[in-house]
């Protein structure tokens, strides 16, 4: 019911190296392993109440999207912390998706981010107002902690961006893909050694069901060398989440709400 092993074979991926480098090889790599979290609608005997194990979700109305768990982020130890809105909490998992413990925040939060000393911070989704916690779920007193620094990334053309490096010069990122147009790119991470990892959308043009929309996370090195890229991200969300993309210890982790229960898709890139 949590955890299901998806062991594949990375293949290789021909890419330019950007401006004044050769095109190099980096590995493709598939999906790892999936956590499935259960999720159940509001109201319903498996979400009674805050004490339950069990997210819950709201399937809306005839003008109104589904509300449900739309945040999360990852601990140093891969616990998972999934926000909870409708029952104004944040709950942990660990890495296979058991229930560990929820906290009782009060009021729905729709954007976590663990902070570098452990502890996290709360986005109120009504407000926007940030709130610290610690590793026991009580609020943090006194000065706001800082929130991780961001980087900038640029989309330059339909082929080429440009991600800002606090390890060095820019990351020149090349969409060199016949067929496909590159729509945004986002730095979504960097890992303790330097290594920056960058959300790449793309477009392969109109189908009778809309625009075709491609999403990728690739992983360069601090010296601007593409080391691996991600399958394509499943982007079929039953609720849009907040924050989608996490990275921790090399691993690229994707949040994905189903209409039954909560998905977290891993990427391995060590």
């Amino acid at each position: 019911m949590f955890g299901v092993v998806i062991l594949l074979t990375s293949a290789l991926l021909l890419e330019s190296g950007g401006e004044g480098r050769p095109q190099v090889e980096a590995r493709t790599i598939p999906i790892t392993r999936v956590v499935r979290i259960p999720l159940a609608v509001l109201g319903s005997q498996e979400v009674s109440g805050n004490n339950s194990t069990v997210l819950a979700a709201s399937p809306g109305a005839a003008e109104e999207l589904p509300e449900g768990p739309n945040g999360f982020d990852i601990f140093e130890e891969e616990n998972i912390l999934i926000s909870d809105p409708l029952h104004n909490r944040v709950v942990i998992f660990d890495p296979q998706g058991k229930f560990r413990q929820a906290w009782n925040i009060g009021f729905a939060a729709d954007s976590i981010r663990v902070l570098p000393d452990g502890n996290a911070l709360v986005r109120e989704a009504n407000t926007g107002q940030f709130h610290a916690f610690n590793r026991e779920g009580k609020p943090v007193t006194g000065e706001m902690p800082p929130s991780l620094e961001s980087t900038q990334a640029h989309k330059l053309t339909t082929t080429s961006g440009l991600v800002s490096n606090p390890k060095g010069s820019p990351i020149s990122v090349q969409l060199n893909q016949p067929g496909l147009s590159l729509v945004s790119l986002e730095s979504v991470g960097v890992d303790n050694t330097g290594n920056i990892y960058i959300a790449l959308e793309s477009s392969s043009g109109e189908s009778a069901d809309g625009i075709n929309v491609n999403k990728t996370v690739r992983k360069y090195a601090a010296n601007g060398s593409l080391l691996s890229e991600t399958s394509k991200l499943p982007l079929d969300y039953y609720i849009p989440p907040v924050d989608e993309i996490r990275v921790r210890k090399g691993r690229i982790y994707q949040l994905m709400t189903t209409s039954t229960e909560v998905e977290i898709n891993i990427w391995d890139t060590n």
